[in-house]
């Protein structure tokens, strides 16, 4: 018995849909694996070298930047450290204007009734320090008269006096009688201003 028109027709609708869904497939496959190789050969953020080189130059800024930030740790401790150190010398040895010509008379006195020298008349004076607004340097000139060996003993007395006198001048005159010895010294000694006055001081 022949088939009908409509059954033929009925049979071709359906092999050309299917047709049409494997083509659709077949470009939608093409597509994806075009879309693959694409990725593949030039991924969005680099290769794999562009992006293994990017990671390195990260990597190489990260331990430049921790070098540099412990070069500035190590430098603004040694700053602090520094900055302690110099409080503490000042306030060991820049003596207060205040207490500063009593001091240095006294700590005088004491080294050379220790040495055994008898001290003479002394002459204060101040000078600024260039440079500072409140420092100054205490010029103390002093006449001493005793033996060869009080006078050195005197000397290594100021030397390691905890007091900072610095020996700026020294002259020696040997008497004839008595084998004794005038010397005029100059030391000077390091003063901070405290807002108190003080005037020269002649002994």
């Amino acid at each position: 018995m022949p088939k009908s028109s409509n059954s033929l027709r009925g049979g071709s609708i359906v092999h050309e849909g299917a047709r049409f869904w494997l083509q659709l497939s077949g470009i939608a496959l093409a597509l994806l694996n075009g879309v693959a190789l694409f990725l593949y050969f030039a991924p969005p953020g680099g290769s794999r070298a562009e992006l293994a080189e990017q990671d390195q130059q990260i990597r190489n800024e990260i331990a430049a930047a921790r070098r540099q930030s412990g070069r500035l740790k190590s430098v603004a401790e040694k700053v602090e450290i520094g900055s302690g150190q110099s409080a503490g010398f000042e306030s060991k040895y820049f003596l207060p204007r205040r207490i500063a010509y009593k001091s240095v008379i006294s700590e005088i006195q004491r080294m050379a009734q220790d040495a055994g020298v008898q001290a003479r008349e002394a002459v204060f004076a101040e000078e600024p320090i260039e440079g500072t607004s409140d420092l100054s340097l205490l010029n103390v000139t002093a006449n001493y008269e005793g033996s060869y060996d009080s006078l050195l003993r005197f000397l290594n007395a100021a030397d390691h006096s905890p007091m900072l006198l610095m020996l700026d001048a020294l002259g020696a005159t040997p008497q004839q009688k008595g084998g004794q010895i005038n010397t005029s010294i100059r030391f000077q000694v390091v003063i901070r201003d405290d807002g108190s006055m003080a005037s020269g001081v002649e002994q």
